[in-house]
């Protein structure tokens, strides 16, 4: 059960939290989202994490289990999974069949770029440096300001 309605002073524990801030983190409820359920403020969570082991412990189980869930099911659809699904025929006929999902691009991506930062960020900065000394550098640089003062449409 939730904190009393309209008492927003209230830090009072009870021991069914644990289970409720469980229930919570399955569903992807953050800090904010289980203060506003409890109807008290943030800093009271973080006092009761502290204060009570088995809160702590069932706040933390939550989430690392929607993590996990949800790091399983994105790793399944970056690499591609086959899936047992059943289709009821006309004849009322129950027939199970195999259904495969191609890799996802997508999935694969932001996999990456959460895993391997370094290697997959797309705001890697690239340094081109010349040679001042090059005689053709001011003909570079001059192409180089041209191109970017450049219309895409050709002059008519």
């Amino acid at each position: 059960m939730a904190a009393p309605s309209g008492n927003t002073n209230n830090s009072k524990y009870e021991p069914q939290y644990a289970q409720q801030v469980y229930k919570l983190c399955l569903m992807g409820a953050r800090d904010q989202d289980i203060a506003s359920f409890f109807e008290v403020h943030r800093d009271t969570i973080f006092h009761w994490v502290g204060l009570y082991p088995e809160f702590a412990e069932a706040r933390k189980r939550g989430k690392l289990a929607a993590d996990a869930e949800v790091a399983y099911n994105l790793y399944n659809r970056a690499m591609g999974v086959t899936l047992n699904k059943q289709k009821v025929l006309s004849s009322g006929e129950i027939v199970s069949y195999q259904e495969q999902l191609p890799p996802d691009v997508r999935a694969a991506e932001f996999w990456l770029k959460c895993r391997k930062r370094d290697n997959w960020n797309p705001k890697n900065q690239v340094e081109l440096s010349g040679d001042q000394n090059n005689p053709l550098a001011f003909l570079l640089s001059d192409m180089a300001k041209d191109a970017e003062d450049a219309s895409p449409l050709p002059n008519q």
